[in-house]
């Protein structure tokens, strides 16, 4: 299968800004997909659209289940009306980059959720963290979560606290209790949220190994 046709409109995908006044990575979604050009909606910085040149030169990666995709391209054209969009070239030349594969270890930290339906999202719901890796989440509620549904994650780590989506991945009624085990994956995390996770599971592991528990 083409790298290419794991691309469709609504997917989600991040445009990466090596340098210049906008340096950093965005995320946005696929607006169309066409065999030479593809048009993503143009991505938001403080409430305003970041004003990228046409010739502009970045990167964009975009992820399946198990895999990364990232091609270098660049900005052909910008269409303001009736979305904001950027026509991007899309290259036949994708690099596909195999998922980091995540410690999982256990971890309490208080953390509740807000699932997202189609009329936003819900009120916060309470939960109690069993596990947490720079990939996922898993945590015990009351709440009965569909799998591969959409949840608002709200961690509170000791570096403070961290907001970020996940999708859930399995559900699991827990055994003579009216709860229910949760795990989840961290979806559209941004790289810097993803290595404060990353970090807090090396201090665990760390008192741990100090307590003599791995």
């Amino acid at each position: 299968m083409s790298y290419k046709k794991k691309l469709f409109p609504g997917a989600a995908i991040e445009l990466i800004l090596p340098d210049g006044d906008y340096k950093g990575n965005y995320h946005t979604r696929v607006d169309e997909v066409g065999e030479r050009l593809l048009s993503v909606a143009a991505p938001y910085l403080q409430g305003q659209v970041i004003p990228l040149r046409e010739g502009t030169v970045l990167e964009a990666v975009y992820y399946d289940e198990v895999s990364s995709y990232s091609f270098d391209t660049r900005i052909i054209r910008r269409i303001a009306v009736p979305i904001p969009v950027f026509v991007l070239d899309f290259t036949d030349e994708i690099r596909k980059i195999q998922r980091r594969n995540y410690v999982r270890i256990p971890a309490f930290y208080p953390v509740s959720f807000r699932m997202v339906t189609k009329e936003g999202l819900s009120d916060p719901k309470n939960a109690h963290m069993l596990d947490l890796s720079g990939g996922g989440i898993s945590f015990k509620t009351l709440e009965k979560l569909e799998n591969k549904s959409l949840v608002y994650t709200m961690l509170k780590l000791p570096s403070g606290d961290l907001n970020t989506p996940a999708r859930v991945c399995r559900v699991q009624k827990i055994d003579d209790t009216n709860a229910y085990s949760i795990s989840a994956e961290f979806y559209e995390i941004s790289e810097r949220d993803r290595d404060r996770i990353i970090r807090c599971v090396f201090e665990l592991q760390r008192t741990m190994r100090k307590k003599g528990l791995v």
